[in-house]
């Protein structure tokens, strides 16, 4: 039965606080959690693999780790030791990984209990999350609406309020493009910040790992858990982030369509506007810019490298996994996105990634002169589900697509740190996301800067319709 809460939910810190005080243990946090994933995926469908009995022998074990106890979600992408990892593919269905990726350990060592694999889109390749593998996943704020992707399984169990937070990742916008449409915080943290990305430093290094939660102390406490502290790593650690900014920060604002230069939907542009307003009362310096780049061109670049790549990555990841992957074997959509790479020969691929190379410049450069990069997460409310259906043909989808979700890719070209943070509704009640990016390795700041704003707005306080949480957990 669905549980409405007015007074808002408990996040992941205040679980900690009820492990340390002995109010709960980690078995009594578990068992709740999936006694709310089995309610709550009847209706949103967010469970790709059920790890249930395993959660529960991890749960009755102690645990050290500065998140011990809590549980989570971990996105069908990552390798889990003996957990199916079919990355949202019919052709991988049967594919069960042999070790933990690194990341997987760092969520381990952290004291995190995952109960299930969240669903997402066929190889991370969508905006929403609908395959043929597990169906569609549906948003808690709307069933007729998407709740993104590619992070988007895990994003519906925290909206609704399963479990505190979910493992995320993004490589081109999939952590953001997951928080934005379900009311929640994601942060994209830098190239090579995280366990695992060490040896991150070139352009094409899109991929990194994160979260989305409610809350932006839970947030900063998973980035703090979770990076790297190898030696020579990028960045140096980031402390425990707890407070809000103090001063006054330099932010640019954008919020143009990239590809067309025309202004995102009416909704967007409102509460992006009242964002701005709001900015400006805290006291910060904000002014509307211009792309550093050429609009239209970047985005012709982004589908050269998108499509480009994908097409000759396919057989890679294929050798990576040991199980072969053809074209046929992919839903429509993919496999008319295989065929649009193609197309492109090696020296118009080489050719993009010269190009994104002085986008990127252009960029840091507009970085180091300002704080905060902001824009609209996405160009209009949360889609509704079979938008961007798996039976749909790559070139009659692209265009709408990256004018939806065009906003955050340059980050993951960067390197740069971003995150969405959800700012306000739709003329339909659908959560509206603002995104706000910063240099290199500018976490900190970041979530700073998201304490005050959430401080200000308090968006804990309203729930979705589809809400299985309670203010006590």
């Amino acid at each position: 039965m669905t549980i409405v809460s007015a007074s808002g939910p408990a996040d992941m810190v205040e679980m900690r606080r009820a492990l340390e005080a002995g109010e709960a243990s980690p078995a009594d946090l578990v068992e709740q959690a999936i006694e709310r994933a089995e309610a709550a995926n009847a209706e949103l469908n967010f469970i790709a693999w059920p790890n249930f009995n395993r959660a529960r022998r991890q749960a009755s074990v102690q645990h050290a780790g500065p998140l011990a106890g809590i549980p989570t979600l971990i996105k069908d992408m990552i390798a889990e030791k003996g957990s199916p990892a079919s990355w949202g593919a019919t052709a991988l269905r049967d594919n069960v990984a042999d070790e933990d990726e690194p990341y997987t350990r760092a969520i381990r060592d952290a004291g995190l209990v995952s109960i299930a694999r969240s669903t997402m889109p066929e190889l991370g390749l969508n905006v929403v999350t609908e395959s043929p593998l597990t169906g569609i996943t549906r948003n808690p704020w709307s069933l007729d609406h998407a709740p993104g992707g590619s992070s988007g399984g895990g994003s519906a169990a925290v909206a609704a309020g399963v479990v505190p937070v979910a493992h995320a990742s993004d490589g081109l916008g999939s952590i953001r493009h997951g928080a934005a449409p379900c009311g929640l915080v994601g942060l994209k943290p830098s190239r090579g910040r995280n366990v695992g990305d060490e040896a991150m430093r070139a352009i094409s290094d899109l991929g990194v790992n994160g979260c989305v939660s409610r809350t932006v102390r839970d947030t900063a406490a998973w980035l703090e858990a979770t990076q790297t502290r190898a030696p020579g790593a990028a960045f140096t650690p980031v402390p425990l982030v707890t407070r809000p900014i103090e001063g006054s920060l330099r932010v640019h604002t954008y919020s143009d369509i990239m590809r067309t230069g025309a202004a995102p939907d009416a909704s967007v542009a409102r509460v992006f506007a009242d964002a701005i307003a709001l900015m400006e009362r805290l006291g910060h310096n904000v002014s509307d810019a211009t792309l550093p780049f050429d609009g239209p061109k970047a985005i012709a670049v982004l589908h050269d490298i998108t499509e480009g790549t994908f097409s000759r990555k396919l057989a890679l990841l294929a050798q990576k996994l040991g199980v072969e992957v053809h074209p046929d074997d992919l839903e429509y959509r993919s496999k008319t996105l295989v065929e649009a790479g193609s197309r492109i020969d090696d020296a118009r691929y080489a050719a993009a990634w010269q190009k994104a190379d002085e986008m990127v410049a252009a960029y840091l450069r507009r970085l180091d002169e300002i704080d905060i990069w902001m824009t609209p997460t996405l160009g209009t409310e949360p889609v509704r589900v079979g938008v961007f259906s798996p039976d749909g043909d790559w070139s009659d989808q692209r265009d709408h697509l990256v004018d939806y979700a065009g906003y955050c890719w340059i980050d993951n070209f960067a390197g740069t740190p971003s995150i969405s943070l959800p700012m306000g509704f739709s003329d339909k009640g659908l959560p509206i996301g603002v995104q706000f990016a910063t240099r290199p390795g500018g976490e900190a700041l970041l979530l700073a800067l998201a304490y005050q704003i959430e401080a200000a707005i308090e968006w804990g306080r309203r729930t979705p319709p589809i809400w299985f949480g309670s203010a006590a957990d």
